[in-house]
């Protein structure tokens, strides 16, 4: 029988491994913490007249296909070089206004400036706003991170071109100026991976937030269709469908369309975004690039490097492939493409007997190349938020190529609840370079809006600020539709916070004094119809407002008007 002498002798080593194993994992899971990425803010623009959140939903839950023909505006300035052309796709509506004045641009310059670049920074100051944050309040802390592939525009080009092209068109001017224009003081920087290439930079983001290189970032993307060129040059490669539709998984599969879109998201690393009482729409668990190196191609993707991709993500962050309910896939609907990307996730992703999810956007507006991860990312955010799968659109059979086995994959026909009892909670989306540049990232639910202890109190009234006096009554009119049906006291409230204290304060300003919903709506129609009422003051300058800042509360707004005018160094054709 062992002394108590030799136990203390067995014991003592013992309990200080102990010790430092539960040392070394409070430090992996603090690690893993400070890794951990809230967004906090989005904008975007896609086809169909979408943009916001909600009207990307509704058209993602319905399955619509947003696609349609060139817009003849733009078919008329090259003319007959668009003949024979495989040109249908998801084109944004108007992509040459642009409210210049805002931003304190010329129209000189405004001319010259890549469309691309000016939807980035509206766009931008849409993400922003969405967030409850003044760009100037976070200025010297903010990063940049753009993804962007074309340069149509270039295409455009007169023969003796001004000062302000080559500050339009580089693609590191398109992250560069928003910094300019906002005042902000981060890292700021332009990525081109080809398709992953606003993923990639949603990745680089969320790396400088861990690093401290900076305490807020925007990260996206933008793409735009403007020249016959780029979509002749794609067509070569046989990418593109020959009958204009886009069928991720589907047997019918031939190839994609082309898309247009633009996103971007605020980022705050989460505990700084808990601790300001930010509304976080989801959590970025982790991201992660690779390169498929040797592959069939070039261009070809390389199935066993997206799996290493997609495990080394999950291991990153302490998860496992039954953490993931849903795959928002890269998803281009070719026949090469789609089988080896199936194949990779269900080899990363497939276990546990759950039933899991994968669909692509791009059967809804296209393949918006270097704004397709962060239009990705946003409909997985939406899923997380809605706690529902959208059915996938164009999708009949499955793609004879693709066998999905006992893997528990499945490719929604209609939009269902996600069900986290059956299916893992997180979602994943995948984003793939042409050039070989694989993104991936794993998201989590947000936790919702943070405590405030009580009943908030009544907050007084709410600022409308604007650049102009038309945009000022374009925004009250605006506020006061979103304030058409009941909303509860604490919803006013937030309402009236963000609008007081999350937009930036501009040169014209109002004060719509109000302890309600009903009170403030009428306000807000009368200062809309620029009509008197004894509830508006206009403020001068910097006067401050007469309520005092009630707690942090956040709610969507609408988003401010803007004045749009047609900007182009070339005459454009009829509509």
């Amino acid at each position: 029988m062992p002394s108590t002498s030799d136990t203390a002798t067995t014991t003592g080593p013992l309990r200080r491994a102990m010790e430092t194993i539960k040392s070394l994992r409070a430090e992996l899971d603090a690690a893993r913490g400070a890794r951990r990425i809230a967004v906090v803010g989005t904008g975007l623009r896609a086809p169909g007249g979408i943009d916001d959140r909600e009207t990307y939903w509704r058209a993602l839950a319905e399955g619509r296909d947003l696609t349609g023909e060139l817009p003849a505006r733009r078919r008329g300035v090259f003319g007959a070089d668009w003949d024979g052309l495989l040109s249908r796709g998801g084109y944004l509506d108007d992509v040459f206004g642009f409210d210049a004045k805002f931003f304190g641009i010329s129209p000189r310059e405004a001319r010259s400036l890549d469309p691309q670049h000016r939807l980035l920074l509206q766009v931008v100051w849409e993400a922003f706003e969405d967030a409850a944050i003044p760009p100037a309040s976070v200025a010297g802390s903010t990063g940049v991170f753009v993804g962007i592939t074309g340069q149509d525009y270039r295409q455009w080009a007169e023969p003796d071109p001004n000062a302000s092209w080559l500050i339009g068109n580089g693609h590191c001017f398109a992250a560069g100026r928003i910094a300019y224009t906002l005042g902000l003081g981060g890292p700021t920087m332009a990525i081109d991976t080809a398709c992953s290439s606003s993923l990639t930079a949603v990745h680089t983001a969320c790396r400088a937030l861990t690093a401290g290189d900076c305490d807020v970032a925007v990260a996206g993307g933008v793409s735009l269709v403007l020249a016959p060129r780029s979509t002749a040059e794609i067509q070569r490669t046989d990418a593109l469908s020959p009958d204009g539709r886009c069928r991720p998984f589907d047997a019918r599969a031939n190839g994609f369309v082309r898309g247009e879109g633009c996103g971007a998201v605020v980022l705050k690393r989460l505990g700084d975004a808990e601790r300001d009482g930010d509304r976080v729409l989801a959590v970025i668990e982790g991201t992660g690039v690779n390169q498929d190196g040797p592959s069939a191609g070039f261009t070809a993707p390389n199935g066993p490097a997206q799996t290493r991709l997609i495990e080394s993500v999950l291991a990153s962050t302490g998860l496992t492939a039954d953490d993931i309910g849903y795959l928002e896939a890269h998803g281009t609907g070719t026949p090469l493409g789609d089988p080896i990307e199936l194949e990779a996730a269900a080899t990363a992703l497939s276990g546990g007997g759950r039933t899991w999810y994968v669909g692509s956007v791009k059967a809804n507006v296209g393949h918006t190349e270097s704004a397709a991860g962060v239009l990705g990312l946003l409909k997985a955010l939406l899923c997380l938020e809605k706690r529902q799968i959208p059915r996938q659109a164009r999708f009949e059979r499955l793609n004879p190529r693709i066998d999905l086995g006992d893997s528990g994959m499945t490719v929604p026909t209609r939009t269902v609840p996600w069900d986290t009892t059956s299916s893992g909670r997180c979602a994943a989306v995948s984003s793939f370079g042409m050039s070989g540049t694989n993104a991936h990232a794993v998201l989590s639910p947000g936790p919702g809006t943070p405590p405030h202890g009580g009943a908030p109190s009544a907050p007084g009234g709410l600022l409308v600020s604007a650049h102009t006096e038309p945009a000022l009554r374009a925004l009250a009119l605006r506020y006061a539709a979103a304030l058409a049906e009941p909303i509860a006291e604490t919803d006013f409230a937030a309402f009236a916070y963000t609008a007081t204290h999350g937009r930036t304060r501009l040169r014209r300003a109002a004060w719509i004094g109000a302890d309600s919903a009903a009170q403030a709506r009428e306000a807000l129609i009368a200062l809309g119809n620029g009509i008197d009422d004894p509830r508006l003051r206009t403020l001068a300058g910097t006067e401050a407002v007469p309520a005092d800042a009630t707690a942090r509360l956040v709610r969507s707004l609408p988003f401010y008007p803007w004045e749009q005018v047609t900007h182009s160094i070339r005459a454009l054709g009829d509509d």
